[in-house]
């Protein structure tokens, strides 16, 4: 790809990722969010949206007993951790480094409801942050096109509206925050069976989450380098 070419998607992919920051921190601090479950492994709030027919949902929990080195290497795509723990995910994959903080990267995920859900693909534009004053990590995602990641005939390409995962010390373990929207394109399946699938499956993957982390076994190593989340970054 010539290098002007290079530098316009680039450009564009900064302004989507400018966008979406802007949009889920907004979110993080609306008032509109009403409490949708709450169980002892975390609350979910949704809220719905005013721009798309659907809703936003916020997660709030906990990880005790871990720091934010250890979840963040459980947790990024692009670590050892990742395909031991997430039920729902079929893979992830890196479709290119745009700088130390910035990765596109294709996560698919394993078909549900007994095949009524096919399996789904989302091409990500991914943002990570750390903050070296608290240790506080973050990451933010946006659907985006790339021509090194075509769309395939016969697989569903969802749809990631701005997203965010925040890790936050808190005292002896890790609080979790995250606002999780998207479209699974979902035909012929009825909206109030939809509007249960986002919670359900957001609840599921801190399920696995929380009891991955919670296993003595689970050893962390802290020298992955991890885009956005360095092992320079790790030892907090």
């Amino acid at each position: 790809m010539p290098a002007t070419e290079t530098s316009d998607y680039h450009a564009t992919y900064d302004a989507a990722m400018q966008n979406a920051e802007n949009r889920v921190f907004h979110l993080l601090h609306s008032l509109e969010w009403q409490l949708h479950s709450e169980k002892k492994t975390g609350s979910i709030w949704s809220m719905r949206c005013n721009v798309m027919d659907n809703y936003i949902f916020r997660y709030e929990g906990r990880i005790p007993n871990r720091t934010c080195a250890e979840v963040s290497a459980m947790i990024h795509p692009q670590g050892l951790h990742r395909n031991k723990w997430d039920s729902q995910s079929a893979g992830t994959s890196l479709v290119e480094e745009i700088s130390y903080d910035t990765s596109v990267i294709l996560h698919k995920t394993k078909g549900r409801m007994m095949g009524l859900i096919s399996p789904r693909e989302t091409l990500d534009l991914c943002r990570f942050a750390y903050d070296p004053v608290d240790g506080s990590r973050s990451v933010v995602m946006v659907s985006v096109d790339h021509e090194k990641s075509p769309r395939i005939a016969g697989v569903v390409r969802a749809q990631t509206y701005p997203t965010l995962l925040m890790l936050n010390p808190l005292g002896d373990g890790v609080k979790i925050t995250s606002i999780v929207q998207a479209d699974l394109y979902l035909q012929g399946v009825p909206q109030t069976i939809v509007d249960t699938l986002m919670p359900k499956g957001i609840a599921s993957f801190f399920e696995d989450l929380q009891k991955y982390a919670s296993k003595d076994c689970t050893k962390v190593s802290l020298n992955h380098q991890l885009t956005g989340w360095c092992a320079a970054h790790l030892e907090n």
